[in-house]
This record gives C-alpha cells, sequence and structure tokens, in this order.
C-alpha cells in the first residue's frame, strides 16, 4: 500500500482495491470501459464498518520499497538458520533427509519420458499418494523408534523400487520402439500383467526371469523399425565373424552354438568297437568316432556347457 500510494499520488483506497483485489470490485454493469473513474463499488467485504484493509490504508505511509523498513533481517535469519543446524536432534535432521530424499527419487522418475502408458501414469500417482501418508508423520516429528510407521517406510522403498523397474523397462521400450508405439505398448502391457502380482514383494522374493510367448502381428511401418534393431554388420564385426564359430546373425553373435568333429578310422583299434576278427569284410569296416561340444558365450569369452563322445 505504501509503494502504491508513492506511485500514485493521488489514489485513493477504490483504486488500490481495483488494483490488487480486483475480485472486490464490482463494476455497476456499464459496457463503457474508458471512462475515469470506472464505476462501481467496493464489495461488501471491502465496504464492511471497521473494515481493516481500509484502515492500514489510512495509516500507510506514502514510501517507495526502497526507503521502506525491510520486513525481515537477513542476518538474523541467516542466524536463526544455523542456529536450528546446530542445536537440531540427529533425528529430526533424519526425518527431514528422508522426505527429501523420497521426493527427490520420485520427482527423478517422474522427469522420465515412458510415452503414453497408463498403467505407469497410475502406478507414479499411486507412489505419491503412498508417500504423502507415510511421510506425514515424519514431516510433524511424531515418528518413535517402535511405530509401526519404520515397516510403512520398508513398504515405500519396496513399491519405490518396483516402480523404478517398471519405469525402466517402460523407458527402454519407448526408446527402442518410439517409431512403433503400439509394439512397446503391447509387450510392456505383457510383462505389467505378469509383474502385477508381485508388487508387493521385496525384490529378492521375486524372480522376474520368464521367457515372454506374447505373437504381435507387426504392420507395414512396424517390421521396419523392428529389422533396424539389427544393425548390419560392420567391417570390424565381418572381421569377426571369420574369428568366431557359426554364423552370425546380421552381425550379432548367437547365445549357443554345437559343434561336431567326426573322425573316421578302422575300427579295430577302438576300445567300443565291435569285434570283426576273422570276418570276410573286415578291411571295410569304417568306426565313426563322434565329438559334439555345445559352447555358450562369444568369440572372445567361450564357455564349454557339454561335452559328449559317441561311437557310431
Amino acid at each position: 500500500m505504501s509503494a502504491f500510494k508513492a506511485a500514485n499520488p493521488d489514489a485513493v483506497f477504490k483504486d488500490f482495491i481495483r488494483w490488487h483485489s480486483p475480485g472486490d470490485w464490482e463494476n455497476d454493469g456499464s459496457e463503457a470501459n474508458d471512462e475515469w473513474p470506472p464505476r462501481g463499488k467496493l464489495s461488501q467485504r471491502m465496504s464492511g464498518p471497521g473494515n481493516l484493509w481500509r484502515k492500514i490504508w489510512n495509516d500507510a505511509p506514502s514510501l517507495p520499497a526502497y526507503e521502506q523498513k525491510p520486513l525481515l533481517d537477513p542476518n538474523r535469519e541467516g542466524e536463526k538458520i544455523l542456529h536450528y543446524l546446530e542445536t537440531v536432534r540427529p533425528h529430526q535432521l533424519l526425518e527431514q533427509m528422508v522426505c527429501t530424499a523420497f521426493r527427490a527419487a520420485a520427482d527423478t522418475l517422474h522427469q522420465t519420458n515412458f510415452g503414453s502408458l497408463k498403467q505407469m501414469t497410475t502406478k507414479m500417482d499411486q507412489l505419491y499418494h503412498t508417500m504423502a501418508s507415510t511421510l506425514r508423520p515424519l514431516q510433524a516429528n511424531l515418528l518413535s523408534g517402535n511405530s509401526e510407521k519404520i515397516e510403512d517406510l520398508k513398504r515405500l522403498c519396496v513399491a519405490l523400487e518396483h516402480v523404478e523397474k517398471l519405469l525402466t523397462l517402460a523407458a527402454s521400450l519407448r526408446h527402442k520402439f518410439i517409431q512403433a508405439p503400439r509394439v512397446y505398448e503391447a509387450i510392456f502391457s505383457d510383462y505389467y500383467d505378469f509383474y502385477l502380482p508381485n508388487m508387493g514383494k521385496g525384490s529378492a522374493d521375486v524372480d522376474i526371469q520368464k521367457e515372454f510367448d506374447l505373437k504381435l502381428q507387426l504392420r507395414v511401418n512396424e517390421r521396419q523399425v523392428v529389422s533396424n534393431m539389427f544393425t548390419p554388420p560392420t567391417a570390424n564385426q565381418s572381421w569377426r565373424k571369420v574369428l568366431s564359430m557359426g554364423n552370425l546373425l546380421n552381425g550379432h553373435e548367437p547365445i549357443l552354438r554345437q559343434i561336431v568333429f567326426s573322425k573316421r578310422d578302422s575300427g579295430g583299434d577302438c576300445h567300443y568297437a565291435v569285434s570283426t576278427r576273422g570276418g570276410p569284410h573286415m578291411d571295410d569296416q569304417q568306426e565313426i568316432e563322434t565329438y559334439r561340444m555345445y559352447v555358450c558365450g562369444t568369440s572372445n569369452d567361450l564357455r564349454v556347457a557339454l561335452c559328449v563322445t559317441s561311437y557310431d
């Protein structure tokens, strides 16, 4: 009010109300808006007897803001903050840090772009509501060591962990299939239906290793998006193809290989060979010694999973 008076020396209380609180000014219904002073009256709240706003207006001096006495002393307020930090109890500081950490983690997740997945929108809203109800006792410093709220905090950690896992998958699928939203929505929905019953369990109790058999008919534009995920081999990958064992799928190593070695030799020297001593066709009999090795890994890291030797 003091600054308004200084900027408008001839202003009256009605002028201040029209500028500061337009809702408390009632026009008389006239269509002429360029008339001065405007026609109208103060609302009942501002025109009642003993109105505090009018009393303050009458007592307020005409002073610009830079000449007014500061409402707060910055040095004094800063000293109050330092004193609070020096005297705050550890458990009270921890409660504030926990609330801030949960909120910061949730806001970080909320900034992740997961597209138009309604399931994740619902889960994020539920997470914020759960946080609000769980952290309220901490904000009021009402938490005790034996309180059941400790268990609520543990459950909140589990909920945050599950939402983070789902959000990571949703963001990854959207990044890979951004040009085919129908595909990543179908894949995520299939996984979400599988994962939803485990939302109340800890990560150690959840088995997320599962092979999905979802079959989705791709449209023409979606086929190109999927095929682009398997990029053609580079010159380096082509050279690795020579060094590796087995064929590559567009430059990508297969997960499992079967390597078969066969040796044809006389059956007489084989421990398992059937004895044909004295037979008329002894020299014609051949023993096939076969080695089968099942190898997994890459050309740089091969591990023999199974090795079988047979004589046929």
